[in-house]
């Protein structure tokens, strides 16, 4: 009895152990998409660039730990996602620095559209400004 009450705790302790060191290692291995969001981080971003892309970071892993697509296509959809945010916010030289390749078509509209949304933004704001003065 007492030689049956020491092997429990060490097939449990056998079976736990090398699991944690599996899990430990597996957690020092950072995927493709955690470097991207690290190297576009090294960015100089705004506060709101900076939510946007936090955003996104949650979003992905909320979506990963639902999905039921495969780890090679639910990596290479978030990859796409990353880039087309990244694209966004960041100019050619940045996204070449962070991403080492350079913008496509879509990514490179995706940058515009961002540029014309923060002229038209600021006109407006100039617009209500004189606006203002000229109403007594």
């Amino acid at each position: 009895m007492v030689r049956a009450s020491r092997v429990a705790p060490c097939l449990f302790l056998a079976a736990v152990i090398p699991t944690l060191i599996a899990a430990g290692l597996d957690a020092r291995n950072i995927s493709y998409v955690d470097e991207l969001f690290q190297s576009i981080e090294r960015q100089p971003l705004d506060a709101q660039e900076w939510i946007a892309l936090r955003a996104l970071r949650n979003r992905i892993r909320h979506e990963a730990a639902r999905s039921s697509m495969s780890g090679s296509e639910q990596q290479q959809s978030q990859i796409d996602e990353v880039l087309l945010c990244a694209a966004g916010l960041l100019d050619e030289r940045q996204f070449l620095e962070a991403t080492g390749s350079k913008k496509t078509a879509r990514q490179q509209l995706r940058y515009e559209l961002k540029q014309l949304r923060i002229e038209i933004l600021r006109l407006e704001h100039f617009t209500r400004h004189l606006q203002r003065q000229g109403t007594p």
